[in-house]
């Protein structure tokens, strides 16, 4: 069960991870959902939703931010400009 709305807005906003992989906003103004973490600018409180899983985000009709990556299970790892071989 997620806290409460504002709650989880203030940690958006904090860019926390304590709910990273619990909880993912989901902007009605976009269309697309984030981790609690994402680099993206904060939308506005009155444009967001949470939701509890990344399934009950696309069910509702949002796509995965393509900067964070929801979708993908763990949280990105830093960039490199090398890679492994």
């Amino acid at each position: 069960m997620l806290p409460d709305a504002d709650v989880l807005y203030a940690l958006l906003a904090a860019r926390d991870g304590r709910f990273a992989g619990q909880a993912f906003v989901c902007v009605m103004t976009t269309g697309i959902f984030c981790r609690m973490t994402c680099p993206a600018r904060t939308p506005l409180r009155k444009n967001v939703a949470f939701r509890a899983t990344v399934a009950e985000c696309e069910a509702a009709g949002f796509r995965a931010c393509r900067r964070c990556r929801p979708q993908a299970g763990s949280p990105p790892a830093g960039r490199s400009s090398v890679s492994a071989s």
